[in-house]
């Protein structure tokens, strides 16, 4: 991808995340709702927008809402940025923060695990002595 291309998918997902959390009042929005990636075609008429939203029960939802809302948003994004043309939006949940939380927790278990055994290992030792 160019500099160029990085440069205004950069810049639509800071504008995106300002108006999600400033200017739409859709209270299905009224949770956790984050852009965490632009993918914009090099044509610059769509783009993908990957959607972190907390509690992800409610991600259906927001991105309902997000869709409704696509003709409000690119108003805003023109009026904001210095393109010739805003991307139709296709919003999709990312569901990466989720999993990662999920892998967190694993693992911590995980070690929780490997240290009780360390304990009772030690306390074996303690007890041959």
């Amino acid at each position: 991808m160019s500099n160029k291309m990085e440069r205004i998918d950069s810049q639509i997902q800071k504008e995106l995340n300002d108006i999600i959390a400033f200017e739409l009042k859709d209270p299905r929005l009224y949770t956790m709702v984050t852009i965490t990636g632009v993918q914009t075609a090099k044509d610059l008429k769509t783009a993908k927008v990957y959607v972190s939203v907390l509690p992800e029960e409610s991600a259906d939802e927001a991105i309902a809402a997000l869709k409704g809302a696509n003709g409000f948003i690119r108003t805003q994004l023109f009026a904001r940025l210095n393109i010739r043309m805003v991307p139709r939006f296709t919003f999709i949940a990312d569901t990466s923060a989720a999993h990662g939380y999920k892998i967190e927790k694993i693992l911590k278990e995980l070690n929780a695990q490997k240290n009780q055994q360390t304990d009772i290992q030690e306390g074996d030792k303690l007890d041959d002595q």
